[in-house]
């Protein structure tokens, strides 16, 4: 397709951007060695991914990585789904339930995820709204809101943490003060967060800037301004944090920009 101004380039990855969630479909590359600040789940569209953790090397069509795990893998030329998701583990679970731990310390699946496969690859090639996509992706990618989930315990004194770092990205809440909102101590609240969600209340703080940064650039905010409004110092810390957590820079993604499409969604309540 053509325009007065050339031609108009057709998007080579698809970003969603959900509050406790995101999705990225496309082509991506080398991740070196990213650990990233979420349970991850990823899937090869087209081929198996190599992982590599520490000095094993794992070949697989699709891996979770938990949160903290620091790896590497090598897409290729094929198009891959990296799914970012929930901070509560109720993802996780429903994940864990299906697959096996790796002595890497992946989790595979017992059996192949074609479903999830051919699903993501007809999510990203008729260009699905991002509500479209959640509705889709319910019961196959995360648990629909109805199901259950075996041994997954909800606690309310962690989901009042997570909304309350939500509120204000910018607002640097020691953790005696978010204790204090939920009647714990300082200690008592780190470990019971990480028991939750896999990481540090720091790093879960630091995840949730990358998100308002990033709705933020898809809103046409310029990397300064996003930047500042989510909380970083200066547009050089939020270039290290993104770099760390998703392996390339804000500036990368900005510039690639007309190849992407980054839609932000909601989830249901």
């Amino acid at each position: 397709m053509t325009t007065d101004h050339g031609p108009v380039l057709s998007p080579s990855a698809t970003l969603y951007l959900w509050p406790q969630r995101t999705l990225y479909l496309g082509f991506i590359g080398p991740l070196s060695a990213l650990t990233q600040g979420a349970h991850t789940l990823l899937v090869g569209l087209d081929d198996a991914i190599p992982f590599t953790v520490g000095a094993q090397t794992v070949t697989a069509g699709c891996a979770l990585v938990p949160a903290g795990l620091t790896f590497s893998a090598e897409a290729g030329e094929g198009r891959i789904a990296c799914c970012f998701l929930d901070p509560l583990g109720r993802d996780l679970r429903f994940h864990q339930s299906r697959m096996h731990r790796d002595p890497s310390g992946l989790y595979l699946p017992v059996e192949p995820m074609e479903e999830a496969r051919k699903l993501l690859v007809g999510l990203f090639e008729t260009e699905a709204l991002a509500n479209q996509a959640y509705t889709a992706l319910q019961g196959v990618l995360f648990p629909a809101e109805s199901d259950v989930v075996l041994g997954f315990e909800f606690d309310e004194r962690v989901r009042v943490v997570i909304e309350r770092i939500r509120q204000d990205p910018t607002d640097n809440l020691s953790n005696d003060a978010l204790a204090e909102t939920v009647g714990l101590s300082g200690d008592r609240l780190q470990r019971l967060f990480k028991d939750a969600t896999g990481i540090p209340i720091r790093r879960y703080r630091l995840w949730h800037r990358l998100f308002v940064t990033s709705t933020m650039m898809a809103m046409g905010s310029s990397l300064t301004e996003a930047a500042l409004a989510a909380g970083f110092s200066d547009s050089s810390h939020l270039t290290n944090v993104f770099r760390n957590m998703l392996g390339m820079s804000p500036s990368t993604v900005l510039r690639r920009s007309r190849q992407i499409r980054i839609l932000v969604g909601s989830e249901p309540e």
